[in-house]
């Protein structure tokens, strides 16, 4: 009998400390909900796990991005949006890349300027990205500046290192910042070399704890590398690579000059001036040389992260779907939207759009990859041409719009990253690139079978269940 009063005193005690754990800080329904389900069904392992992926960040993090955000370019965003207004009220024909709603709602939700004559140059391989990093990297005389999400110790790795140091040596100002949580292999001995010659490292965030993170529910998933102000990488693939996981040698990758690569710029000080406790950078004409202008792409480049009060990747997402009238390509490692992005793929397919979402099938991440299934049943049910890649890991992210309007960048099309890392993300208006992202699609489509909806039919009891289930964490994934 007291062992029974003892359990029911447990239960009620632990349900009651989850419900005030959960709904003491405010998040979407589907997120709150998957947490209770967490801490109700795993009595203090859940606690344990929410310590370290459910907990918010703190507010003074919180506010010092916010206020990062405000690096002296409101004045030239508020000129936008009244020159982007006036177009529309005049009826004119729109000098803004012919989408002036999609360069609105980015505006608007992420301050991103829309930048003119750049130059881009679209990297689908591993080894064209590594050769041509580490070309421009040679170049440098003033600055380099890299935030990554994952560096391996490998040799490539390795050589970076050891080519950073040389740099510093040279008096080249070496700043890079990284993410613990995808550089988790990485140690202090990897960067003394480097910190030793003069330059500066800073793990994203760092707590008191140094590079212990207790919320890695919050990673910098941001790729930039911007070297002497005048180039500029953005996109998916990471630094090196290790035979523990599998490898990625299909990405989509873009090596920038022109006016954007300001953009980036401006994005590299704001999360360098958050995360650094000494030796912040400040404005200085060095940083931010007069581009060459001499591309002829625009395009605008747009930051996510938790600190937004608005999801602005995924509303840039939302309004460049609704741009379509023919076709709508995506490419993704995962496919764990929520329903808006769901919503807005199926409606397109039903109104004749040809709508074709295109995963790998194998991944490094099993729960994911299981909830995407989930997903993508939902597409085909629905309609969509979906297709799975069988060549490797997929890891290009990538919407493509009527062979017009390209998005590319770190984002997956998955909650997480539109909700809890730091992501980075290109709307670009070009027809010449989407073209190009869209002749890639097709060699990929050589290298993938389609999922129909007869396989889905097909799926044995077990494996629905699984999907089902795996579907119910998505929103913490």
């Amino acid at each position: 009998m007291w062992l029974t009063t003892i359990a029911i005193i447990i239960i009620v005690i632990n349900a009651t400390a989850a419900i005030i754990t959960v709904f003491r800080q405010p998040r979407d329904i589907a997120a709150t909900w998957a947490w209770l389900l967490v801490l109700l069904l795993l009595p203090v392992i859940g606690f344990i796990l929410y310590w370290f992926f459910g907990r918010k960040l703190s507010t003074n993090k919180l506010n010092s991005l916010a206020t990062q955000q405000r690096l002296g370019i409101d004045q030239m965003v508020a000129s936008q949006q009244e020159a982007v207004t006036i177009s529309q009220e005049s009826g004119a024909a729109s000098p803004f890349a012919g989408a002036p709603e999609l360069v609105r709602t980015l505006l608007q939700a992420d301050g991103a300027l829309i930048t003119t004559m750049n130059r881009v140059r679209l990297l689908f391989n591993r080894q064209d990205f590594t050769k041509a990093l580490f070309a421009d990297l040679r170049t440098a005389t003033h600055h380099i500046h890299i935030e990554a999400y994952t560096i391996e110790p490998d040799g490539v790795g390795k050589a970076l290192v050891q080519l950073l140091t040389q740099k510093a040596e040279q008096g080249v100002r070496v700043r890079v910042i990284y993410d613990t949580f995808g550089s988790h292999r990485l140690n202090r001995a990897f960067w003394r070399p480097l910190v030793q010659a003069g330059g500066q490292v800073e793990p994203f965030l760092a707590t008191r704890l140094g590079r212990a993170n207790l919320r890695i529910n919050f990673r910098n998933h941001r790729k930039i590398t911007v070297i002497d102000g005048q180039v500029a990488y953005m996109g998916g693939f990471d630094i090196g690579s290790t035979s523990r996981k599998l490898a990625i040698t299909r990405d989509t990758q873009l090596r920038l000059t022109g006016q954007a690569v300001a953009s980036l710029q401006a994005r590299f000080f704001m999360d360098w001036n958050t995360t650094a406790k000494i030796k912040k950078v400040h404005f200085q004409k060095a940083y931010f040389p007069d581009p060459a202008d001499n591309g002829r792409t625009t395009m605008q480049i747009v930051g996510g992260g938790p600190e937004q009060k608005l999801e602005a990747i995924k509303l840039g997402d939302l309004r460049l779907l609704a741009l379509a009238k023919r076709r709508i390509w995506v490419q993704s490692p995962f496919f764990v939207p929520d329903d808006s992005l769901l919503d807005a793929l199926v409606l397109a397919a039903q109104s004749g759009i040809d709508v074709r979402v295109m995963v790998p099938v194998h991944t490094n991440q099993p729960m994911m990859a299981k909830a995407t299934e989930f997903y993508l049943n939902q597409l085909v049910k629905a309609g969509v041409r979906v297709y799975r890649y069988q060549a490797g890991f997929l890891h290009s992210k990538a919407i493509i719009v009527d062979s017009q309007y390209l998005m590319t960048g770190s984002p997956n099309l998955d909650v997480r990253s539109f909700k809890l890392n730091f992501e980075i993300a290109a709307f670009i208006y070009d027809q010449t690139l989407a073209e190009m992202v869209e002749r890639q699609f097709k060699l990929d489509m050589a290298q993938a079978t389609p999922y129909t909806y007869a396989m889905v039919k097909n799926q044995s009891h077990a494996s629905q269940l699984g999907a089902d289930l795996a579907r119910l964490f998505a929103p913490i994934l």
